[in-house]
């Protein structure tokens, strides 16, 4: 693999610009800004792939390079692979210094339609703008060799964004090699490695099960397939005689990775299950048990329990990642045909904790050095997702859930065991076939006679795979989901070595992916429960920008409809519109104050009926309260205001003559 560098980019607004979402505001926006999770305008990573993607043809076309070289460092328009070597990872393109107030990076702007040339009475439509001005800044990890290409195609970019034909979007972008600090985490030879990864970018983790056509949804967690590829294609391009050497136990059952779990919102707890079948409720949400309790379950629903949870006594808190979403558009065959599809992800910003088992403790070291710094992992990494930071790394003896609601001596282990699948589980039966639970292969590991399936809550899905060897998909196996619950009935009590060499190595299929982890709950942990409470994330910042951008298309709304009452001409309202701005540029509201009184009072009482209802809105937004959600303690900012209305209600349709 040829050698990696990172350009810092920085694009610069030279005009106002359009940076859309893909949707409207019904009753505001008809092109919503796109927007961060935090209410900041931004530039989406697939959106700075495309222009980079014209701009780098233009240039190869200018200087007679070759087109081969567009299609190995970003991929065929298709959106197929680009080759690994050269294979771009870019970020979002995002604010470089951040206002205190995210309205304050936007400018409405009003257009008309055209109607065969003539503008379109009745049906002005409202465009949020990002001002001029504003800088956004990004990261793209190239090849070494393709620096100085990209470099200069990034420099002949000129426009961005939607409307560039009416003047808005001319940038100017610029892009500097940055050399960043070697972030190593040194660990000890140890058969248990903790890890947590957090999401700097968006995570697009492709869950086939629920995907369609037109469709792709994203996972809840982090599978362990994938930080395993993500390793293992590391340790292979940094030492690749190490890793020949190694290969067998590297990729066998004897190195598991498993899955890293989505970890609480701040304050909760430190251990945590998956989502436990089995729990029911009443239609209200009250009267929670579960189905192992022996309670009479009818006339109850299954219960929600989100993605992960942790029993406290008896209270079960449960959480769910964090998810987005938009609709994109793909190219379907070689003639560029186009469908829209929505693709959902896990918002950036969020940690996941994860763990790998080593039957040889001598890999630990080694597995550090590719666990280390930033880490790419999902779908879409050329096109602003899957980056991500190793937050920690460390040796422990056990997962913290094995303490915290395993059986931890021989007191607590009895005759029946009640048995949680940490992740998807299938074994086989004697022959090799998959057939759910095999309760021969299970007295045999627990070392007991024999063990009956006596009850059991459960789920089952197709779950299926890609090896990237052979290219091609791994077939599909029905398996119990995550969170599927087994009481097993021995002869005997089985011994703590049993169970702790079980939960190690796992059960049945695909172990060293992170399938098949079990986890034996001590007695009456779930029995106890009667109440569930949900840990969500605070989104305060985002949901204040929202209601803002609510607050301002309904004040200008509400006003309009009241100056129509004695509506004036579009030129009035343009006059208006204009004192407005002189007035926001020279801080000085005297001009504005005096046009008023002039037309109030000196020319006669005609005209002054058409400016009462004018006057009244102008000083009660100068002088009066506004909802504090308009933001708008300024007087320039009550100033735009005014002229947003202004200019709204004139291309309305429903002013009066001229």
């Amino acid at each position: 693999m040829s050698a990696r560098t990172t350009l810092l980019v920085t694009l610069e607004l030279l005009s106002d610009a359009v940076f859309g979402a893909g949707h409207s505001v019904p009753g505001g926006e008809m092109r919503a800004a796109c927007l961060d999770r935090d209410g900041f305008p931004c530039l989406r990573g697939a959106t700075f792939k495309g222009l980079l993607r014209e701009s780098l043809q233009n240039w190869l076309v200018w200087t007679g390079g070759s087109s081969d070289d567009a299609s190995a460092i970003l991929g065929e328009s298709c959106r197929s692979a680009a080759d690994d070597g050269r294979r771009l990872h870019l970020t979002d393109l995002t604010l470089s210094e951040r206002p205190a107030n995210p309205e304050s990076c936007f400018v409405s702007r009003v257009f008309t339609p055209l109607n065969r040339g003539e503008a379109a009475a009745g049906h002005p439509y409202a465009v949020r703008c990002v001002r001029e001005g504003l800088r956004f800044t990004g990261t793209l990890e190239c090849a070494q060799k393709d620096a100085e290409l990209l470099t200069r195609a990034l420099a002949a970019l000129k426009w961005a964004g939607a409307m560039r034909s009416r003047g808005l979007g001319c940038v100017r972008v610029t892009a500097v090699e940055r050399t960043a600090a070697a972030q190593t985490r040194a660990l000890s030879p140890a058969h248990c490695i903790r890890y947590r990864l957090q999401s700097e970018l968006p995570l697009l983790l492709t869950d086939l099960g629920r995907s369609r056509s037109n469709s792709c949804e994203t996972l809840s967690r982090i599978p362990g397939a994938a930080v395993r590829g993500m390793v293992m294609g590391r340790l292979a391009a940094g030492d690749p005689a190490w890793f020949s050497a190694h290969k067998v136990a590297l990729l066998s059952e004897s190195t598991r990775f498993l899955d890293a779990e989505p970890l609480p919102p701040a304050g909760g707890p430190e251990a945590f299950l998956p989502a436990v079948c089995g729990f029911y409720e009443r239609r209200d949400g009250s009267g929670l048990t579960h189905l192992f309790a022996g309670e009479n379950t009818a006339g109850r629903k299954r219960s929600e329990l989100g993605c992960c949870c942790a029993p406290e006594g008896s209270v079960l808190r449960y959480w769910s990642p964090e998810t987005s979403g938009d609709m994109r558009i793909r190219r379907t065959d070689e003639n560029g045909s186009m469908a829209i599809f929505q693709t959902r992800w896990l918002e950036a910003g969020q940690e996941f904790e994860g763990y790998i088992f080593l039957d040889d403790p001598e890999l630990a070291p080694r597995l550090a050095q590719a666990l280390n710094g930033t880490v790419w992992l999902g779908a879409d990494r050329c096109e602003g997702f899957g980056k991500c930071a190793v937050t920690a790394l460390e040796t422990v003896s056990a997962p913290a859930r094995e303490s915290a609601y395993g059986c931890r001596d021989q007191r607590e282990i009895q005759t029946e065991l009640e048995m949680l699948a940490l992740s998807p589980l299938c074994m086989p039966d004697r022959s090799g076939i998959p057939c759910g639970l095999d309760e021969e292969t299970l007295a045999r590991q627990l070392e007991v006679g024999t063990v009956r399936i006596g009850r059991c809550c459960t789920s089952v899905s197709e779950y299926g795979g890609y090896n990237r060897t052979w290219e091609c998909r791994v077939p599909g196996m029905q398996m119990y989901d995550r969170g599927s619950l087994f009481r097993l009935c021995c002869s005997q009590p089985p011994t703590p070595e049993a169970l702790a060499h079980i939960q190690r190595r796992g059960l049945g299929f695909r172990t060293a992916e992170g399938f098949g982890q079990v986890l034996f709950l001590r007695p009456g942990l779930l029995e106890e429960i009667r109440e569930k409470k949900a840990l969500r994330r605070d989104r305060s910042g985002a949901s204040a920008a929202g209601r803002a951008r609510r607050a301002h298309y309904a004040w200008i709304e509400a006003q309009s409809l009241e100056l129509q009452k004695q509506p004036l001409s579009r030129t009035r309202l343009e006059e208006l519109r204009t004192l407005c701005a002189r007035a926001a540029s020279s801080d000085s509201t005297a001009a504005l104050l005096a046009f008023l009184d002039k037309n109030l009072h000196g020319r006669g009482p005609r005209n002054a009926a058409l400016y009462t209802q004018a006057d009244r809105i102008i000083r009660r937004a100068l002088d009066g309260p506004l909802p504090q959600e308009l933001g708008a303690a300024g007087l320039r900012d009550r100033l735009a205001l005014l002229g947003e209305l202004f200019e709204y209600t004139g291309l309305a349709g429903n002013a009066g003559g001229e």
